[in-house]
């Protein structure tokens, strides 16, 4: 069974960028009746907060990104410790007790004779009594894992046929000093354990992929299939970063209004130019999705793409799909034909209690011309029973000299003395002419 893994850090709330790869880990495992599991990499305890882990499950869960299973890496230490044991054992790992400010001088002088800045593996001259009499005075060592320094090839399923070459990489540290672990060791230990078969993620863990290829087969495991998506970009074209990510964090649209479908329908258009809802993507069961198909170009932040799918998504929903999808955000009264009226004309969210406003007539700022008035008083009788159509017809068979435009434009300030709000034609037919008559008694120039 393919089984595919979003593993997110809970040291912030989910954006746009970080949801992006869950999405396509998501998606890819419904397409192909898989499974997708949620697993938090809180193994920083400094910066894991709980606050974040429940504000990332609220989330997914608002956005209807159903998972089948639940891990958190805090609580499988002593599953990593019994596997590091392994590598240890079969000499894959070695220990290491120089200091960050010996590293640093390290790197220094490596960049000033023209070198790369990569470790020089001297813990690995260290003999077993240099080691012991470290431990002995009490230096506690870290652990690298030593790499092959060959090339490593996979076909990729976003990129194509990739390589990476691990001569130009330090060999990565597994466990600090103080016994806990970094993302390589745990991430590897946890896929094997969960049988994760594909692994999707930005393209930003390329090297990373490399050196989990390698952790992988010093455990005798099978190697998951790997697809790196490009990463996306702001606006302007510079990288996300956590000072920006803020701006476009989910937790930002739930409370600004937007609609599940318009997050979810932006994350599918991403790379794959998909101009439709997702709405109707599920409906055909994803056929359309391919990783192969996404652009190997680095995607830029389109919010006005949200708003076009925010828009279609509002003017698809019955008055009870609008109540439930947004019922964490209404808190005024809302009729079912009073929707039935304004939703094909709302883009966002705020346009609802403007437009209720309108049509209620709340929003008084203009009225139709005293000659206009006059003409529907005078002929009040002949409008009975008239649709739009015949309503404007008769009214330029009264008076040559008005334009259609005029009509339009004076019904409208009659009925909600507003210039925005539904059709004319709408609004018409909404009210009826004996509403209008009463609309009618409100003018003093009768």
């Amino acid at each position: 069974m393919i089984t595919t893994r979003f593993a997110p850090s809970p040291t912030g709330n989910l954006h746009l960028g970080n949801l992006r790869s869950c999405f396509l880990n998501w998606i890819y495992a419904k397409k192909n009746n898989g499974k997708f599991i949620l697993r938090y990499d809180d193994t920083d305890r400094e910066r894991s907060k709980e606050e974040f882990v429940l504000s990332i499950a609220s989330d997914l869960k608002w956005l209807n990104i159903d998972h089948d299973e639940t891990y958190f890496q805090s609580k499988r230490v002593d599953r990593y410790n019994q596997i590091f044991d392994q590598l240890i054992s079969k000499k894959l790992v070695y220990p290491c007790f120089e200091s960050n400010e010996d590293l640093e001088i390290k790197k220094k002088l490596q960049l000033k004779a023209g070198k790369p800045p990569i470790y020089d593996r001297e813990a690995l001259n260290l003999t077993k009594e240099e080691i012991e009499k470290q431990i002995l005075s009490g230096s506690r060592p870290y652990w690298r894992f030593k790499l092959s320094q060959n090339k490593v090839q996979w076909t990729d399923l976003v990129k194509g046929k990739t390589e990476v070459d691990l001569s130009s990489q330090s060999d990565p540290v597994l466990r600090r000093a103080d016994g806990s672990y970094l993302y390589h060791f745990p991430s590897v230990v946890d896929d094997i354990d969960m049988k994760i078969t594909h692994i999707i993620r930005g393209e930003d863990h390329l090297s990373n992929s490399a050196v989990h290829v390698e952790i992988f087969q010093s455990l005798d495991a099978q190697v998951p299939s790997f697809g790196h998506n490009p990463l996306m970009l702001n606006e302007d074209g510079t990288k996300l970063s956590k000072r920006n990510v803020d701006s476009i964090s989910i937790k930002k649209f739930k409370e600004e209004g937007y609609s599940t479908e318009s997050i979810l329908s932006y994350l599918y258009s991403v790379g794959l130019n998909a101009d439709y809802s997702f709405k109707e993507i599920s409906k055909n069961e994803y056929v359309d999705f391919d990783l192969s198909k996404i652009s190997k170009n680095l995607p830029k932040l389109d919010l006005s793409k949200i708003d076009h799918f925010q828009k279609l998504a509002l003017r698809t929903l019955s008055l009870k799909e609008l109540l439930n999808e947004f019922n964490n955000l209404i808190d005024f009264e809302i009729k079912e034909n009073e929707w039935n009226l304004i939703k094909n004309n709302v883009e966002k969210y705020s346009d609802i209690l403007e437009f209720l406003e309108i049509i209620r007539r709340n929003k008084i700022e203009n009225s139709p011309s005293e000659d206009f008035i006059k003409l529907l008083v005078e002929n009040i009788d002949k409008f009975d029973d008239l649709d739009f159509e015949e309503y404007t017809k008769q009214i330029s068979q009264l008076d040559s000299n008005i334009t259609k435009k005029e009509i339009f434009i004076n019904t409208r300030y009659l009925l909600t003395g507003n210039n925005n709000g539904p059709s004319v034609k709408d609004l018409f037919e909404y009210y009826g002419f004996n509403e209008i008559k009463n609309y009618l008694n409100d003018f003093k120039t009768l």
